[in-house]
């Protein structure tokens, strides 16, 4: 038997797929029509991209996944070293791809088109949420720049594949965002952080950063004016407010926006900053700037939370992910802990019932104790885990719990 068969996959015939099926899609991830390739039917809708994207590789899991081995502490302990090593690994390809900018390497295009591919194939493989890398980092370094592109192109990424963006347009586009802090990095160190509260700096040299990330790409040679383009615009704005040409309307092209929506949602989350509250700003103050539809793509990119994963609720008790629906990915069904050294003192709250309360962040699961992972075996059945499900590696420490209760319609925590 073929490996895949081993595994309990079997060939699958596009036309006889149903919702409920957990399918795996051998296709690398730009020549698929999803932003991951395994993972559950959960639509008719996706049901019939699949049809219509007739991929020749697909591969249907024979059997109802079981849920993950939750008493293996070290197999949870490998899986976020894992993702340690898959974070260093991206760093020194994004430092590389920046060096080679840095000192005109004419070879600089076809290392940013690897390095993309690399960043893609980690979202291809992956069945985790979006872990944004930059967040880990405080204060400016070379090493943060590099992980704001490698952050812009997963986020494009996801962005383009849900507004169905084909694939040369999916590549100038991640290609774009991947270079399109190559004029940050030749600012001093104190210009290149904004004022989380959307104040600009008002000084010449970082309001032409784009213009010089651009100048660069047409020295080193070999990018395609398409992305020079959008390097060079993505911080306009479609009323005219942006820099560091002030053009407005439909001059600015339309994936330049998408990367300025991205950069600023870097902005409001530097420093360890709430997802959720960066978000609920631009869902409140910019929406009206780039658009409802963008703003909505952004948002699902981020949160989007797996089965199996474990979140910080705002009334500050640690939950895991038990059901996800693709209509409500972002208030999913969860278990909530009001002591994870108690894991039987728990109760399943549907999020999309309880408006008083979101997830704030994801959490990476070394800190919990072992009994946890022990009561998630007992709990699993409930649950519809992915295939491959392996909490990890979160986006913001686990600090103290905000007293705060965040949604996407408000952008201040109030205290409760």
């Amino acid at each position: 038997m073929k490996g895949s068969q081993q595994e309990g996959w079997a060939p699958a015939e596009i036309a006889q797929l149903r919702v409920g099926q957990y399918i795996r899609i051998d296709h690398r991830w730009f020549d698929h029509p999803f932003v991951r390739r395994m993972f559950q039917i959960s639509t008719e809708k996706e049901l019939e991209i699949l049809r219509q994207a007739a991929p020749s590789r697909v591969f249907v899991l024979q059997e109802q996944p079981a849920a993950p081995d939750a008493t293996d502490l070290r197999g949870e302990r490998e899986g976020l070293s894992a993702a340690q090593a898959r974070m260093r690994e991206a760093l020194t390809r994004a430092q590389q791809a920046y060096a080679a900018l840095g000192y005109g390497d004419p070879n600089a295009a076809t290392i940013f088109d690897e390095f993309v591919d690399f960043m893609v194939a980690l979202l291809n493989n992956s069945t985790s949420p979006l872990a944004l890398l930059a967040n880990s980092l405080p204060g400016v370094s070379s090493q943060r720049i590099a992980l704001l592109g490698s952050d812009a192109v997963s986020l494009a990424a996801v962005i383009g594949k849900r507004m169905g963006l084909p694939k040369q347009s999916l590549r100038e586009l991640t290609l774009a965002a991947a270079a399109h802090v190559a004029g940050l990095t030749r600012l001093p160190a104190s210009l290149v952080d904004e004022d989380a509260d959307g104040v600009l700096p008002r000084n010449s040299m970082f309001l032409g950063y784009p213009l010089l990330g651009a100048k660069i790409l047409e020295q080193c040679g070999g990018f395609p004016a398409s992305v020079v383009r959008i390097v060079r615009e993505h911080r306009e704005r479609p009323d005219g407010s942006g820099f560091p040409q002030a053009i407005a309307g439909k001059s600015i092209h339309p994936f330049a926006l998408i990367l300025g929506a991205i950069r600023e949602f870097q902005i409001r989350c530097s420093g360890g900053r709430s997802q959720v509250a960066s978000l609920a700003y631009l869902n409140k103050n910019l929406r009206q700037v780039y658009g409802a539809e963008l703003i909505g793509h952004l948002t699902l990119s981020v949160l989007i939370y797996p089965v199996g994963t474990h979140v910080q609720l705002s009334d500050g008790r640690m939950a895991r992910v038990l059901r996800s629906e693709e209509a409500q990915r972002v208030s999913p069904v969860v278990e909530a802990f009001r002591d994870v050294n108690n894991p039987r003192d728990s109760e399943t709250i549907d999020l999309a019932q309880r408006r008083e309360l979101a997830i704030v962040r994801v959490l990476d699961t070394s800190w919990l104790p072992p009994k946890m992972f022990a009561h998630g075996k007992r709990s699993a059945p409930e649950a519809k885990p992915q295939a491959g499900q392996n909490p990890q590696a979160a986006q913001d420490p686990p600090a103290s719990a905000p007293k705060a209760v965040i949604s996407l319609d408000d952008d201040t925590g109030c205290a409760a």
